[in-house]
């Protein structure tokens, strides 16, 4: 065979091939750049340490949407100490977790820069973990040189700067004259910087006092001030210092017995921070946890920022004044649905109790104010506030049969009335029908970002999810299938008064205007004549009652066109709220008390109408066009063309033999006197007014007379 037919040999390279090549091309990439910026001299890094300097000290100030001012973030006087009076057990467990060859390299560290950087390849390029941020392998000495320096801006430029200004720092200090500026400029949050003063905020104690499990507990803070806040996140704050203390063992810092002890320490704190008396505190530290994340503490406490919010300070102060009144644990948020602009927030009863946000942390059961999903799938499906389910007991495969709040069945019902009852077993019903993966489907699209159980008991609401997003999927129902994504912050201006963010609504049609429009007047019955009754404020207003089993959770989440308020009751330790006391109950006056102070200045709004939409009077009972004899009558909403064309089968308008169970008096001889009654009935319709008899009044002469015989 000539060489020119010869097949070409393939080369198959294995995958991990491929990555160490992209690494190796990164490092060598990265050090041809290191290596030619590093030849700069002594002078050109004192000029760019001049351009960098420290940030001038002015307090960022925070507005409403109003313009008032909300809050001020400003840093607090540090309390420098000797690196002497710092604890062992803390330098080192700052050294296991932030930089274990510390003392080893001259500034930087090849090897954490490569470590780094595999992790941002397995994260980011391979999207092994989607919302991982980047990695940067930093160094302790690197780590003062931003904190003093630098700014948290994520590039190529920043990291070459901060190297070389790690590397001039090695040059002019000893490692413990670098550790101990580092232990003294570090943020910790809540306005602490240095090891001092955090020891005193969040234990009382000064830093040499500080034990084992206390060390740990501090030097997994500066990593994210606000996500390993041990107020903010206590259980997150605990994991990660556990995962301290088993660095500390594998470096043979401590013994195992001094780790294991450490490790059944609880979280004993004894906080006290003059910093967190905020005007609407719970506002306050959501935004200014998203402020640090994006800029750091230095810009955020000395940058001189002016940051606009969303917050209404007068709805604020009625949020508070309604939960505080109630007497409850729980949680309140306003959402404006047409910007996603959040207009109040409160998170708990007493701040000072505790710092815990349940507006936005608490994660609970919405018992059934998760129903609108499921009838919002339904109704998008091709079901209509008319079609009928049975109310009766069912078992299914698995064993779970479903219970109503009252222990009783109603038989056949409307969607209608079945949605305004809240009736769990048409609920369970409805959703098997549907579908539960497009009932899933349909929740996420609405707003709600968190799991969702796959299984029939997502009917009763029992995955869990927080006030703030169950308000903003409700949002999405109000603003007729537009998704706006919640926002706290307008606008950022810098010292200079430069806008460095400008947060426009981002909006999204995910569901139709019409069925939104259908499910709305649905959730307007729930107030008129439902389980919401205590929320009725005398306007147009739309919602859902939600209760868990055995009293534990309450919730009301309701509308009106303009405004979106979850109100959630419930206790911490997840005690019942007491017996009957339901979302109707408990969250339903005090959402009406809020709304209606809120509100108060408002123009009263009807939902607009969208074309597609037609309304007819029904039977109440079975959903069909009304007869004569049909006792209650009701004005249903329905999309054009699924509205009910046939009449009511409940209540007859003629008079039918009656079944021999019912009258089993009545024998066939009679037939022909009925026969008789209906020919006289039909050849003299009317008579005077003083003798006019009915068919109606016939028979029930006919049944007397029986009777009689």
């Amino acid at each position: 065979m000539s060489p020119k037919n010869r097949p070409k040999k393939s080369y198959y390279i294995p995958l991990s091939k491929k990555i160490l090549l992209v690494i190796i091309i990164f490092t060598l990439t990265f050090s041809i750049a290191f290596i030619g910026l590093s030849t700069l001299n002594n002078q050109k890094i004192s000029e760019m340490v001049q351009e960098n300097k420290f940030l001038d000290a002015i307090n960022s100030k925070v507005y409403d949407i109003n313009g008032e001012i909300i809050t001020e973030f400003y840093q607090e006087n540090r309390n420098p100490v000797p690196l002497s009076k710092i604890p062992s057990n803390l330098i080192n467990a700052t050294i296991a977790i932030e930089d274990s060859d510390f003392y080893k390299h001259k500034g930087i560290s090849l090897r954490g820069i490569v470590r780094a950087q595999w992790e941002n390849f397995k994260n980011i390029i391979l999207q092994l973990k989607k919302e991982a941020k980047p990695h940067g392998g930093s160094t302790i000495t690197q780590q003062l040189a931003i904190n003093t320096f630098l700014t948290r801006e994520i590039s190529l430029n920043r990291k070459l700067k901060d190297i070389l200004l790690a590397l001039q720092i090695e040059r002019s200090f000893t490692k413990d004259e670098i550790l101990e500026m580092y232990l003294n400029e570090i943020y910790f949050g809540h306005g602490a910087y240095g090891v001092q003063s955090a020891a005193k905020m969040y234990f009382n104690k000064n830093v040499q006092d500080l034990n084992l499990a206390e060390c740990a507990l501090l030097a997994g803070i500066p990593r994210g001030p606000s996500y390993y806040s041990p107020i903010l996140n206590p259980e997150v704050s605990l994991k990660r210092r556990n995962i301290i203390l088993d660095r500390m063992f594998k470096l043979d810092y401590i013994s195992k017995e001094d780790m294991e002890k450490a490790k059944q320490n609880p979280l004993e704190l004894d906080y006290n921070n003059k910093r967190d008396k905020f005007t609407a505190p719970y506002f306050s530290t959501f935004i200014l946890s998203q402020l640090l994340e994006e800029y750091g503490a230095n810009v955020v406490y000395k940058g001189g920022l002016k940051i606009y919010t969303t917050l209404d300070l007068e709805m604020q102060y009625f949020a508070e004044k309604a939960l505080q009144e109630s007497g409850h644990e729980g949680a309140i948020i306003a959402i404006e649905p047409q910007t996603g602009y959040i207009k109040a927030m409160v998170g708990g009863k007493d701040f000072g109790e505790s710092k815990f946000n349940r507006a936005t942390q608490a994660y609970r059961q919405p018992g059934s104010a998760f129903k609108p999903f499921i009838y919002l799938t339904a109704l998008d499906n091709g079901f209509t506030p008319s079609n009928i389910i049975e109310d009766s007991p069912v078992t299914f495969e698995n064993g779970w049969s479903p219970e109503n709040y009252e222990k009783e069945f109603s038989g056949p019902v409307t969607l209608r009335e079945a949605f305004e009852q809240s009736i769990n077993v048409v609920g369970v019903k409805l959703l098997e029908q549907v579908g539960i993966k497009n009932v899933i489907n349909y929740s996420h699209k609405a707003g709600i970002k968190s799991e969702l159980r796959s299984d029939l008991s997502l009917a009763l609401g029992t995955s869990e999810i927080s006030p703030l997003e169950i308000a903003s999927a409700y949002a999405t129902i109000a603003n007729l299938g537009v998704r706006v994504d919640p926002l706290s912050i307008i606008q950022i201006e810098d010292y200079s008064g430069k806008i460095i963010k400008d947060n426009i609504p981002q909006k999204k049609k995910v569901f139709k205007e019409e069925t939104c429009y259908v499910l709305i007047n649905m959730m307007e019955e729930v107030i008129k004549r439902g389980t919401g009754w205590n929320a009725k404020i005398g306007r147009p207003a739309a919602g859902k009652t939600g209760t868990t089993n055995d009293f534990v959770d309450a919730w009301f989440i309701g509308f009106t066109p303009e405004l979106v308020t979850a109100v959630y009751i419930g206790n911490d330790d997840r005690k019942p709220l007491g017996n009957k006391m339901t979302g109707g109950v408990v969250a339903a006056p005090v959402w009406a008390k809020f709304m209606k102070n809120a509100l108060k200045n408002s123009e009263k709004k009807d939902f607009f109408q969208p074309d597609k939409i037609t309304k007819i009077s029904v039977c109440k009972e079975s959903g069909l066009l009304p007869t004569d004899s049909c006792p209650e009558i009701l004005t249903v909403t329905f999309i054009k063309g699924s509205e009910p064309i046939s009449y009511c089968t409940v209540h007859q308008k003629y008079f039918e033999i009656p079944k021999t169970e019912e009258y089993p008096e009545i024998k066939k001889p009679y037939y022909e006197e009925i026969e008789e009654i209906k020919e006289k009935y039909e050849e003299k319709p009317t008579e005077t007014e003083e003798k006019e008899e009915t068919l109606q009044s016939l028979i029930e002469k006919l049944r007397k007379k029986h009777k009689t015989q």
